[in-house]
């Protein structure tokens, strides 16, 4: 997700988007909602001028856009031997994403007032689920290329049971003990049962 465009004009300081972001990601991750939130407290605690906060945002959508970008790390390149391993590589780095508790909570809070701020979810959806969605159907893809899944799955279905357990424990912040790497090999093990090419 790219920075909301802004028209040209007098340079911004990079210092105020990188308190503005700060502030809003501590401010969540203690308990505010994205609707209770003004730009006037987030100023406060960021220790800017309003003025400054108003200049380069001029709604709260505009600077939340900011927040989840901020927040948002593009997938590396996966090129494993094996699907397997590529898959079991993608929910790992999905899982260690969860225990980032306030890029977490900045995604609950956005998934809990989805109807309050819809083009936010929009965005949130298509630059952020759906290219890493788009790398899972990839990898998927490639496993039934090569043979290594069956040719008949449903690739966006086995994808959503991938995710299902990780989704589940950020939403719930059950993710005390979680370990990335152990979590993914085991979830994509039980599923390798039933979408594993005969033979493979």
């Amino acid at each position: 997700m790219q920075p909301s465009e802004r028209p040209a004009g007098r340079q911004r300081d990079p210092r105020t988007q990188a308190a503005a972001v700060e502030a809003v990601l501590d401010l969540i991750s203690e308990g505010a909602t994205l609707s209770g939130l003004s730009l006037v407290t987030i100023a406060e605690r960021a220790g800017v001028s309003r003025n400054s906060l108003y200049r380069r945002w001029k709604t709260k959508d505009d600077l939340y856009l900011d927040v989840l970008a901020a927040i948002n790390q593009s997938p590396p390149t996966f090129d494993s031997p094996t699907a397997r391993e590529d898959l079991a590589a993608h929910l790992a780095i999905l899982i260690e994403r969860t225990l980032n508790t306030r890029a977490s909570s900045m995604l609950r809070a956005l998934l809990a007032e989805a109807r309050a701020f819809p083009e936010l979810h929009r965005r949130y959806f298509a630059e952020i689920v759906t290219p890493r969605r788009e790398v899972m159907y990839r990898i998927i893809r490639r496993g039934i290329a090569t043979g290594e899944i069956r040719p008949d799955v449903d690739v966006a279905f086995v994808n959503e049971m991938l995710v299902a357990p990780i989704l589940a424990r950020m939403s719930s912040g059950a993710t005390e003990g979680l370990d990335p790497d152990k979590a993914s090999r085991r979830i994509v093990e039980l599923l390798y049962d039933g979408i594993q090419a005969a033979g493979a």
